[in-house]
């Protein structure tokens, strides 16, 4: 049987070429090796480079028409999120890069033409290239680099002169085609457009913070689709614009680590659009308030960018059903007010899109109503099923599963209040030693208040599933909000049954079981709770097709299929990992 080219990069020597001016880091090799055996495409990965006190002196280079190269970063601090994220780069300094033999072999290896140092390093990332190869720059890796430590700066200025114009006589027709990159501090812009040359597809995503993916309120939606949409583009440029700074150092490192640029405030807006005017092919706003605060930047400076509205959670259908639960008439035409101005405002965004993303068919159907025109695709979130959860013998007790991140009055806090209030005294009556776990980050001072006699208010967990695997029923009576709930999603994903609203199960393709689960009213949410609490034959079923539920809907494999769908559907041509991709289900038929 024929070997597959990673097998053969695996069994194959690596070579790595460090200078003796270079002073490796703690943990500097196995990030090397681990990007370079993870993708056949790849075929040389190079480290950060450092100079001594620390700062950049080179996150990857690019080379213009005239063969000039220029170090990324030189001077920054690293610990800037710029210089963070894995990417493809020109070309990448042999003061330290990483190689397998077989392919080191397979390009000829350095060209002796070059003599002694500078220029060897871009033509062999220029072979690289010809054969469809990618270098690839990982800044997990450092390498503090010594400038001239093996010469004098006259003696190399004088190398590098010779050898460039025998590298621009060999490539001038690939350089022919680049930009030059003459007086940088005053042109940013062709520094970015160098760096992105090479990417596939460029796609802007902004949003309100870098994803919280423990917290809700969409985010981990956010954080699945970027990294999903790095792993379907991987010679693209995928770049998250966070409104703002909030948790951006916290939450930051998985999507960097999957060669996401994050880009967070402290910012000059208008500066950074102005640095990137005419680069995105396609420009993705999640949220109608992000559209309103960039509309005049974005199109400006992103007019040719296809633009698709990420409405995530429709603040207006959350507000309109708010209203209609509001304690005092005061309250409720205050409410309705807000939702007038959020539909108007969501309307404008609808309408300035080319496409809209919404989460459920119920938020799609919203969107036709207001615009019926709109194609709009269905995008939700995924998870993963476990395989083998606990039975209905080996749990007990109820749980309200939810974060309170958007703070008092929120649709989760609301929710549990009315759990607490209309329901749990019920559920009491007929089962007076179960006990009501409050799971959910950032509870509200309301919400650690109920803690006491038979409410646990657990708030954070690190792994809600541990959680979700102990309780018998899960209950949310979420008489207001947005959007397909996530809670919900994993709780099926844990195997868990659950009782909540209409509402709240919207867009979680229920069926039949929805007779069962959804209801409204606070003696049939309290009633179907303890049937399901007390009738072991009855869960199980539940737990079965709960679980088949969240595995045909839900997965990881359909997310990523359904993204990469929903980009051709714009215009995206997706490499061939994503094509393949389209193998994993149905056929596809735009959801339009």
């Amino acid at each position: 049987m024929a070997q597959s080219s990673s097998s053969r990069r695996r069994t194959s020597p690596r070579l790595c070429f460090l200078n003796g001016d270079a002073l490796v880091q703690p943990g500097w090799l196995p990030p090397l090796i681990e990007v370079l055996d993870a993708d056949d495409e790849v075929g040389a990965v190079v480290p950060l480079l450092l100079n001594e006190d620390g700062t950049v002196q080179e996150a990857g280079s690019v080379v213009d028409s005239e063969g000039w190269t220029l170090a990324l970063g030189g001077g920054d601090p690293p610990q800037s999120l710029e210089y963070r994220f894995g990417r493809d780069v020109d070309f990448g300094s042999a003061a330290c890069l990483l190689i397998s033999k077989e392919t080191f072999e397979r390009v000829g290896g350095f060209d002796p033409a070059y003599a002694i140092g500078y220029y060897e390093d871009v033509d062999l990332c220029f072979k690289l290239a010809e054969l469809g190869l990618r270098t690839r720059f990982e800044p997990r890796s450092r390498v503090v680099h010594v400038r001239f430590g093996s010469g004098s700066p006259s003696a190399a200025r004088a190398q590098v002169q010779e050898n460039r114009i025998a590298f621009v006589n060999r490539w001038h027709k690939r350089l022919d085609a680049r930009s030059r990159l003459i007086n940088i501090p005053s042109h940013r812009h062709r520094v970015i457009a160098a760096r992105d040359a090479q990417a596939y597809e460029r796609i802007l995503v902004v949003d309100d913070r870098v994803p919280h993916v423990d917290r809700g309120s969409g985010d981990p939606r956010m954080a699945k689709l970027l990294l999903e949409a790095a792993t379907l583009w991987p010679r693209g440029r995928i770049t998250l614009l966070a409104t703002s700074s909030r948790g951006a150092e916290d939450y930051a490192t998985p999507l960097l680590e999957a060669g996401v640029e994050v880009v967070a405030p402290p910012l000059d807006w208008e500066e950074w659009f102005d640095s990137r005017a005419f680069h995105y092919s396609a420009v993705i706003v999640s949220r109608s308030s992000n559209t309103d605060r960039l509309r005049e930047v974005l199109a400006r400076t992103q007019p040719q960018a296809l633009r698709i509205f990420d409405a995530e959670a429709l603040t207006s259908r959350r507000l309109h059903l708010q209203a209609a639960v509001a304690d005092d008439e005061d309250r409720a035409r205050a409410l309705r007010a807000l939702a007038l101005d959020a539909t108007k405002a969501e309307l404008r965004a609808i309408d300035e899109a080319d496409l809209v993303f919404a989460v459920s068919e119920e938020e799609r159907a919203f969107v036709r109503g207001l615009d019926p025109d709109k194609p709009t695709l269905l995008l939700p979130s995924c998870v993963d099923a476990q395989e083998d959860p606990p039975r209905f013998e080996n749990r007990r007790d109820v749980i309200f599963f939810g974060g309170f991140l958007a703070g008092g009055g929120s649709p989760n806090e609301d929710a549990l209040l009315h759990l607490v209030q209309e329901i749990m005294p019920l559920v009491w009556d007929a089962e007076p030693d179960v006990i009501l776990h409050v799971i959910g980050a950032d509870p509200t001072d309301t919400v650690l208040k109920l803690h006491g006699g038979g409410i646990n208010v657990v708030g954070y967990v690190p792994d809600p599933n541990e959680w979700l695997s102990r309780a018998r029923v899960h209950i949310h009576p979420m008489r207001f909000g947005a959007g397909i709930k996530l809670k919900l999603i994993e709780t099926m994903a844990a195997g868990l049954p659950f009782v909540s609203s209409r509402v709240g199960a919207e867009g979680l393709g229920l069926g039949p079981l929805g007779a069962l689960l959804v209801n409204d009213e606070p003696d049939e949410i309290a009633r179907r709770t303890l049937l399901l609490y007390r009738d072991a034959e009855l869960w199980g079923r539940t737990q079965l097709e709960l679980l088949g539920i969240a595995r045909e809907r839900f997965s990881h494999a359909m997310f990523r299929r359904t993204l990469a769908e929903a980009m051709i559907f714009a215009g995206i041509e997706p490499p061939a990992t994503a094509r393949h991709a389209m193998t994993w289900a149905r056929p596809f038929t735009p959801a339009v």
